[in-house]
Formats: structure tokens, sequence, C-alpha cells
């Protein structure tokens, strides 16, 4: 049965399986030696196994995570959850109790190996954050219920749940027969003409129009299909956090990242003004959720869930579809004269900096100064003050940036950075502050033990800023207060944990030893270094500083206005 599974995961692309070794899994990962492709990454914990797998299938489309019952499924599920969220599809493969045990629990009362007690945890738990939750106890059923469960996977782009008896995964099993295939949807062509005809007639009739660009266009692939349609339309677009690298940001009519108020002061004055949003593939939070309240009517919202037009839906056509389709209604049709020029954003002046290079870091200079440095490579931002001033940096590739914007959980990043590493292509750069590092530092063991080249800046302010931002702004306010006391964060050695974990580490507090660590960081190739990003607890980006309101203290407001620096070349 093992080699069954194998089979169809190198099918599918996935050469990497994220784990940490379990009994109950042992079959499978004891197969994996006679596989011609796939091989096993062992993590040091579930979660860290979970953000690998998730950054993986962003990348490479698929994504596979085992582990064994119950202390290893659950310590994964916060990552699958959020996979889940976000759209990613990972497939879940947990090792469950053989039959014999189940037994004797059921007739002796004697639990089996990390049994919570009642039967079908696992299953229960994982059934609420995967479109399939499979279980197979008999050899005989394996072919189909894989298969089963790998085309939920394909069809929802989400995460499924497969668990196998630890006592199966010898069992003799057929070779796969055929090629798995996502089922085609039906097309209602009624329902999706009526679509297309009343947004044809909305843009017609709009006279400030912009395209809103989200993560499901990438989940579905529709890259050069939103191309095509922006060439066309002449449409102004933005992104979401989430969708941030859908197309290079060198692209004619691109404006920015579009997260509420976050936002630079000029995008949210665009966004605000229009008269029509076309959002595509945009999962909407409470973080730009202002924007729905405020334009709900004039709004359309077209997701793979079906199509909403101001307070009219369609709930049978697909975003695809709708993609496809409106980019032929609108195929050699002018764009409409009442549409009023959309300036491009303004793009900051770079001043001299022969005097700034021994100035004390900010996160505004680093994010200011690796802007060259992150060309061709892939931006990993963590939940915190690094993802919204991260939304600024120019991403010159497609699917050069990943961040887990919708569900947010801190400490992502370091763990996906291990999936994105081993999926290939362009070479991973985290931001994260320290509190998000914290959740999960020993993947950096994870990173040394296979070589991986990732470039991993912790910004390093022993607070905890975006949750004292978001609780108690009035420490920024006010250079006299305190930070609440549950924000602190004790000291730690950045670079004794980072020989401990046997990682390069460079230390980087001025303008100065920035530019030397990143020199540093370019020239290593096999394997990660650590940059102590060395922050004021003050500091915080200029977009969330904006947010907090106009009482910030002079002394801090300086360090922020007009210190944009020149970029060096890396």
């Amino acid at each position: 049965m093992a080699s069954y599974l194998v089979s169809r995961l190198e099918e599918l692309g996935v050469e990497h399986l994220f784990n940490v070794a379990g009994s109950y899994c042992s079959g499978l990962l004891a197969e994996l030696p006679n596989s011609r492709r796939l091989r096993a990454v062992f993590t040091t914990y579930e979660m860290e196994a979970a953000y690998a797998a998730d950054a993986y299938a962003r990348i490479r489309g698929f994504g596979a995570i085992c582990g064994t019952y119950g202390v290893g499924a659950l310590s994964a599920l916060n990552g699958i959850a959020g996979a889940f969220v976000e759209r990613c599809p990972v497939l879940v493969i947990n090792g469950g109790p053989s039959s014999k045990q189940q037994e004797r629990q059921l007739e002796y009362g004697i639990m089996f190996l990390h049994s919570t007690g009642p039967f079908k945890t696992d299953l229960e738990v994982y059934s609420r954050v995967t479109v399939a939750a499979i279980v197979i106890a008999r050899a005989e059923d394996a072919p189909v219920k894989i298969d089963e469960a790998l085309i939920a996977c394909m069809t929802h782009k989400r995460p499924v749940y497969l668990e196998i008896s630890q006592d199966l995964w010898h069992e003799p099993c057929p070779v796969p027969a055929g090629r798995l295939q996502a089922p085609v949807p039906r097309v209602n062509q009624s329902s999706l003409s009526e679509c297309l005809n009343e947004v044809a007639a909305r843009l017609a009739g709009a006279q400030r129009p912009i395209l809103w660009a989200g993560e499901e266009l990438d989940r579905w692939d529709l890259h050069r299909e939103l191309g095509e349609l922006l060439d066309l339309s002449g449409l102004p677009y933005v992104t979401t956090l989430a969708g941030k690298g859908l197309l290079p940001e060198t692209a004619t009519g691109f404006l920015g990242v579009y997260d509420g108020r976050f936002a630079a002061t000029d995008l949210q004055e665009t966004v605000g003004k229009a008269d029509l949003v076309l959002a595509l593939g945009t999962a909407i939070t409470d973080f730009i959720g202002d924007i729905v309240a405020k334009d709900y009517g004039c709004m359309v919202l077209a997701s793979n869930g079906g199509v909403r037009i101001g307070h009219h839906f369609y709930v049978d056509v697909r975003l695809r579809d709708f993609v496809v389709g409106l980019t032929e209604r609108l195929r050699g049709q002018a764009r409409p004269a009442s549409w009023a020029p959309v300036a491009a954003a303004p793009q900051p002046q770079v001043v001299p900096v022969r005097d700034l290079k021994d100035a004390p870091l900010t996160i505004d200079l680093l994010f200011a100064n690796v802007s060259e440095f992150v060309r061709g490579k892939r931006v990993i931002a963590d939940t915190g003050l690094a993802l919204f001033a991260s939304a600024g940096l120019p991403i010159s590739a497609r699917g050069g940036y990943i961040a887990q914007s919708i569900w947010m959980s801190i400490g992502y990043s370091v763990g996906a950075s291990v999936g994105a590493a081993c999926a290939g292509g362009e070479r991973p750069v985290v931001f994260v502050g320290d509190t998000a590092f914290r959740e999960g530092p020993q993947a950096l063991s994870t990173l040394v033990q296979y070589g991986l080249p990732t470039v991993i800046c912790v910004l390093n302010n022993e607070i905890m800023g975006i949750q004292q931002f978001m609780g108690n702004p009035r420490f920024y306010q006010d250079a006299g207060s305190e930070p609440d006391y549950y924000n602190i964060l004790p000291s730690w050695d950045y670079a004794a944990l980072a020989q401990g974990f046997g990682a390069r580490y460079v230390r980087a507090a001025t303008l100065r030893e920035l530019h030397e660590a990143l020199r540093i960081a370019a020239e290593i190739v096999d394997g990660p270094i650590l940059i102590d990003v060395v922050l004021d607890r003050r500091d915080i980006p200029a977009v969330v500083r904006k947010a907090i309101g106009p009482h910030v203290p002079e002394a801090v407001r300086a360090d922020f206005d007009g210190l944009l620096v020149s970029r060096a070349v890396y």
C-alpha cells in the first residue's frame, strides 16, 4: 500500500515528504528509499512540517506531510488549518492504530499509543480543516480511497486528511491504474452569460474602476489569464498581501498592495475613490473588511465559490470561467472614454546615504535597503510588523512573495522557508519579528541539516510590536510610556543560538552593518544565515505608524520621514 501512495505522490510532482518520524508511519518511510523521486525531509516538530508543506504547495502545486497518530497529527493541526484557510493543497498522511490495538482498547480498555480515549479523534478534528477526511482500514480499499483523497485535494485546492492503519503499509496493492484527474465542473452558460453581461455593463458605466487581485488567482493558476485581462481592459490594479507577486510588479497599471488602513495614503485614496472595485479571488478579512462595508454595492467579488455583483449572487459561476469570459467580452473593445486616468503610484525619492551609513537601523531603513538584494529571490514575510512593512518591496518575478496573511499564524515563516527552499527556484529570504521567530527557531536546524541556503532576517526589538500596536498603541505615541508588561521579550543571544544549530550569523544594528550583512549573505550558498537586525523598541513602520494617528513624538517621526536611501546591488 505504501508503494501505491508513493507512486501517486510522484505523479503529482511531490518530491519532498515533510515529517517527524513516528512508529505509525514507519512503514511508509521505509518505502521511500525505493522511490524514484520522493524523499523524506525530517523536521524538528510537526507544525514546522505543516508550514513547510504549505509553502511547498504554493510553489509546486501540492505538498505532503506525514506523522504519527494523536501527538503528531494534532501538533500539525494549526499549520494545516492555515493551509485550509489560504487554499493550499496539502495531503496529511496520518498513521493510525491497527485493528488489533483498537480491539484491545474496546474489549479491555487498554489505550493504544497516543490515544485520547475516544475513537476517531484525529478524523473528527481534521474533518473541520480539510475538504476530505478518509480512513483506510482494509487493504482492498486503498486504491479507491487514496485516489479519492488526492482528487479532492486537486479539485478544491485545499488540504485533505488520509489515515492509514499502521498494519497496512506493507500489504500488497495493485499499481495505479491510469492518471489522476480532477473532474471538470459543468458550466452553466446561461448564468455565466448573464453574469458577464452585468459586469460588462458596470464596467462600461464606471468612471474610476479598479481591479483588486487576490490569492485564489494564484491557487487556480490564473496568472496568464489575469495578465491578459489587464492588458485588454487597461484596468489599473492592486493586489492583496496574499496575492502579492501574482505578476511581476513592474507590470503596467500596478499601483501597489491594498491592505486596508495599512496601505499607502495615496493608494487608499485611489481605491477609496473607485466607483467599481473588481475583486478577483480575494479573501476578505477584518484587516481589509472596511472596503466591503463602504463599497458593497459597487463591488464585484469573484471567487471559486461564485460571483457577487453588489447584492446579486451567481453561485454557479466559477472564477476561471468568469476571468476567461470577461477577457473575451473585452477583446477588441476600446477602453471606455468615461474612465478617468489613474496615476501610477509615486516612486519614493532616493536620497544620498553618505551621511547615514552609521545611522541606527529602523524597519523602514531595512526594507528600503533590501529591495535589490531580494530581487530574483523569494520573500517570506511573517505575521507582525514585518508583514505590513514588506508590502512595499518590489517583487520582480511571479511567485516571489509568500505570506500567511489571512490565517496569520505567528511563526509561519521559518518553517515555510524549509518547504520553499526544498521546492527549488528562488532563494528564500525571511523577514520575521523576534516574537514570531521564537515560535519555531528550531527550524533553523532543518535548514542546516539539508544545506538549504535561506536568509533569515530577525527583527530584534525585544518586544511583541504588533501586539503592542493592536492592544495599546499609546506606547508609540508617548515617549514617556512603557510597553505593556506582557509584550516585553527576554533577551536572546542570537549569535549563540545560530552557532548551536550550526548556522552562520551576522549582526546589523546600523545601515553600514546591514550592507555588510547582505554582502556576506549573498556569498553563502550552502546553508542558512541568520541576520540579527537590531532595532529600537519604539521603532514601527511608517505604514503602521500612519494607522495610529498624528500624535507621534517628533523624535520618532524624524526617524521615518524622508529616510529612503540608495540601493546597493548584490
